[in-house]
């Protein structure tokens, strides 16, 4: 379930190209008259739909309802209540892995697209890592393509946290970490920036290493909440959803937020790190 999608390699592109976006809907029949929507509502009153069912069989539908319903729930769990309802759409897509690629729109209507292969059982799509990272993504504003590294690692590294809380990892998610951040850590041993180097293999669409050595960034700021303030970040993230998320624009305004959550310049003294120390001093040369 871990293994490197085509949303990784791509998506980007869609992220932040409406007019790839609109091309694919186009070609995939996603328009008013081919949708069918379904409403939920969680228990707090927030609310995610779901677009797209009816390309789908009754059985498949109801997959993939529940798919959706169990994803939504388990990441409101560990991130807190959304402060808008979630839009989140489903395309047929055959493969050799039940989602094989998606995408998060950030314009005016937030929402999530999903290429699903339908022939997969529920549990496949449960124990998919890909609904849990483009949730995530909504978790905080878009913050420009400049720090994609920075939204990228946020979902990279939120994806496990919300896995492991909902007990569908076989080991323990800081594994996870390391085993997937490790292959890049020569590319950080260096004087440059880790934000330059993160922004320079995006640029070159060496995605993996983008996104991984990106989520350094909030191993690093998850370890020190713990540390300093006794708290998780999923936790302050759950605080972020309802006092910031709907009104920053951009990243600094994020940390700025994060940081009067817990009265302490944690998030801010970080970023700076990311952006002008050497990445060598922030990453290790390999994990013991």
């Amino acid at each position: 379930m871990h293994r490197l999608k085509r949303s990784i390699l791509i998506g980007l592109a869609f992220c932040f190209n409406p007019l790839l976006v609109a091309q694919a809907n186009a070609e995939n029949g996603n328009n008013e008259s081919q949708k069918q929507s379904v409403t939920f509502a969680n228990p707090a009153a927030q609310q995610f739909r779901i677009h797209g069912l009816s390309r789908f069989t009754g059985e498949q539908k109801d997959v993939l309802r529940q798919w959706l319903k169990e994803g939504v729930k388990a990441t409101r769990q560990t991130l807190g209540d959304y402060p808008r309802r979630l839009e989140l759409y489903v395309y047929p897509k055959p493969s050799d892995q039940p989602v094989p690629w998606a995408h998060t729109r950030r314009d005016a209507q937030e929402s999530i697209h999903f290429y699903v292969d339908t022939r997969f059982a529920l549990h496949d799509f449960i124990s998919d890592w890909t609904i849990y990272h483009e949730l995530a993504h909504l978790a905080i504003p878009y913050v420009g393509e400049q720090y994609a590294w920075f939204s990228e690692g946020f979902a990279s590294y939120m994806q496990y946290q919300i896995m492991e809380a909902d007990k569908l990892l076989s080991e323990p998610s800081e594994q996870l970490y390391h085993n997937k951040i490790a292959p890049h850590l020569g590319r950080f041993n260096t004087k440059k920036s880790a934000a330059s180097i993160a922004t320079d293999l995006m640029e070159k669409r060496n995605y993996p290493a983008a996104y991984w050595g990106g989520s350094w960034y909030f191993l690093m700021a998850d370890q020190q909440l713990q540390n300093q303030h006794n708290m998780r970040l999923t936790e302050l993230i759950a605080h972020y959803q309802q006092a910031g998320r709907d009104r920053d624009k951009n990243i600094q305004e994020v940390v700025n937020s994060l940081d009067a959550l817990i009265n302490d310049s944690l998030f801010s003294d970080l970023l700076y790190r990311f952006e002008h120390g050497p990445a060598q001093e922030l990453y290790p040369s390999q994990f013991n």
